[in-house]
């Protein structure tokens, strides 16, 4: 009797474990990743506007990797090997030549394919998507807080101090629009952005991602000549976010061309060398 009393006890304490109600179970938790992701990440909740909250949690580096490779399983030498168009700032401040990033190609029997894919180097926020827009084609912006960074990795850096704003040169076409980029000149992040790639990111403006997220795969969109990965860095004020950039076609709106003046020729995004970031890979 006392054997067949606990053997219904247990079976009632089982079936009770097994359809508690939900209310009672533990509620998953949003975790950013701080190991290499090879898909895109969770997304945490933005305003209306695109912009982040304040209160939204900030990309953390640490514990874990928080400088990745774009390429993946490219050291920094195998990243040089694979530069195609080297850095080269303009001459003159203001301009918009000659090349002012690196252009990453991944080769096949000396020729430049498409398809690899290309991973974030940082972590961060996305700050633009482009697409299919001259001259980026499809493109991704993202925006790493430098608060956010190793301490001992930024005094190595040496990032210059804000610089004055520039007008607009002469040579470009830049319209006065009022982009509401609602800049925080309390702190300082940098800028990556990646360009022409084959298909649209599936990221949106204002999502959270990790080191090492696939962004998306080389591609020739854009104005390129053949399949790479062309990788511009800038340092500017916090909390940018454009709504697109394009310039050199007639389908670009006046609010694309100012946000293209406003980040490649205006002074207040400071062009950074991508490989200076890099040079701390392995």
């Amino acid at each position: 009797m006392h054997k067949a009393y606990f053997l219904g006890l247990l079976s009632m304490m089982l079936w009770a474990c097994a359809f508690a109600p939900a209310a009672l179970q533990p509620s998953p938790s949003l975790i950013i990743q701080s190991t290499p992701s090879q898909t895109p990440t969770a997304r945490i909740t933005r305003s209306p506007t695109g912009t982040l909250e304040e209160n939204s949690p900030q990309p953390s580096p640490t514990p874990g990797p928080w400088l990745c490779s774009p390429l993946e399983g490219y050291t920094q030498a195998d990243l040089a090997a694979a530069i195609s168009n080297p850095f080269h700032p303009p001459a003159k401040e203001g301009s918009d030549d000659p090349h002012q990033a690196i252009d990453l190609a991944v080769t096949q029997n000396g020729l430049a394919i498409a398809g690899d894919p290309v991973h974030a180097i940082l972590p961060g926020y996305v700050a633009a998507v482009i697409v299919d827009r001259l001259p980026y084609g499809n493109a991704i912006m993202v925006e790493t807080p430098l608060k956010g960074l190793p301490s001992e990795w930024l005094d190595q850096q040496r990032f210059p101090t804000p610089a004055p704003t520039l007008p607009p040169h002469p040579a470009l076409t830049c319209p006065q629009v009022d982009l509401g980029l609602h800049l925080n000149n309390e702190s300082r992040s940098l800028y990556l952005l990646y360009a022409h790639m084959q298909t649209p990111t599936d990221y949106q403006l204002g999502d959270t991602l990790n080191c090492g997220a696939r962004l998306g795969y080389i591609g020739q969109s854009g104005n390129a000549l053949n399949p790479h990965v062309h990788i511009e860095v800038r340092l500017g004020a916090g909390g940018a976010r454009f709504q697109g950039l394009a310039h050199y076609e007639t389908r670009a709106s006046p609010a694309e061309m100012s946000a293209y003046c406003t980040w490649r020729v205006s002074g207040i995004f400071q062009l950074i060398d991508p490989m200076r970031l890099l040079a701390a890979l392995p």
